[in-house]
C-alpha cells in the first residue's frame, strides 16, 4: 500500500480515532485509503475496547473527494477482476463497499466536519450515526459539475436524512452548505465555532456517546437500519 502514515489509527481510551492524513492532498481519497478505512472500521467493529468510533481529517480539511490524480493501488487491490476502466479513477464500487460497512458498525460513529468535506468524503459522513461541523465547513457533493458519479449509495441515505425540499439543491445542483445550512437541513447534529478543533470540542459529546450500554445501542441501531423501508408489522417481527 501506499504510505501507511496517511491514515492514522487513535484510541483516547473506549474514543478510536480513525484520521485522514494526507494534509497536503487535503485528505483527498485514494483506493489505498478506502482499503484503511474499511479494514479499521471492520476492525474496531470487533473491539470491545472500542465504544465510540470516530472519523476526522488533519489539517486544513475533513476530505476533499476522490483524489483524481491518484495512481494504481500499491498493494494489495480489491478490485481486481472487477475493475472498471475510467479515465477518472477506479470507480466508486470499493467505495460503496466501505460505506456500506461503516454504516452497518454496530457501534456509535461519529464524523468530524470541518474545512472542505465534499464528494466521497460526504459518502462517508452520511453513512455516520452522527455528523458533527463547524460553522465554516463547505459540506457537500459538487460532483455534478464534473458529471462524476454519485453510485456510493448518497442517494438511497440522503432523502431518509432530509426532506425533498432540501435534498433537490443537494443532489441536482451539487450546492455545498456551511454549518448551520446542513444544521437546518437535518443532516448535522451539532455546529460548533468556525475553527475550532473538534476532536476538542466535541470530547463531551463523544464521552457521552461511549458511556452508553453497547448491547442496547447495537440493537437499537439495528432495528432503525432494518426499519427505514419495511411496513409496520414487518418492524416488529424483526430480530436483530
Amino acid at each position: 500500500m501506499s504510505d501507511p502514515a496517511a491514515f492514522v489509527v487513535e484510541d483516547d481510551g473506549p474514543i478510536r480515532h480513525l484520521v485522514l492524513n494526507r494534509p497536503d492532498k487535503l485528505n483527498a481519497l485514494d483506493l489505498d485509503q478506502h482499503v484503511r478505512i474499511k479494514r479499521a472500521v471492520e476492525a474496531a467493529a470487533n473491539d470491545e475496547s472500542v465504544r465510540v468510533l470516530v472519523l476526522s481529517g488533519n489539517g486544513r480539511a475533513f476530505c476533499a473527494g476522490d483524489d483524481l490524480t491518484a495512481g494504481a493501488p500499491q498493494g494489495e487491490d480489491p478490485l481486481a477482476g472487477r475493475r472498471v476502466d475510467l479515465d477518472l479513477g477506479t470507480g466508486p464500487a470499493f467505495l460503496l463497499e466501505a460505506a456500506a460497512t461503516l454504516r452497518a458498525c454496530p457501534k456509535p460513529t461519529v464524523v468530524l466536519l470541518h474545512g472542505h468535506a465534499l464528494g466521497s468524503g460526504y459518502d462517508y459522513s452520511l453513512s455516520c450515526d452522527f455528523r458533527l461541523a463547524t460553522a465554516d465547513v463547505n459540506y457537500g457533493d459538487p460532483r455534478i459539475h464534473r458529471a462524476l458519479w454519485a453510485a456510493e449509495g448518497w442517494s438511497y441515505k440522503l432523502p431518509r436524512l432530509a426532506n425533498q425540499a432540501s435534498v433537490t439543491p443537494i443532489a441536482y445542483l451539487g450546492e455545498t452548505m456551511d454549518g448551520p445550512t446542513a444544521l437546518g437541513f437535518g443532516l448535522v447534529h451539532r455546529v460548533y465555532p468556525a475553527g475550532a478543533d473538534l476532536r476538542v470540542e466535541a470530547r463531551e459529546f463523544l464521552d457521552e456517546l461511549a458511556a452508553l450500554d453497547p448491547t442496547a445501542y447495537a440493537h437499537t441501531k439495528a432495528r432503525i437500519l432494518a426499519s427505514v423501508d419495511v411496513g409496520f408489522e414487518q418492524a416488529l417481527a424483526f430480530t436483530p
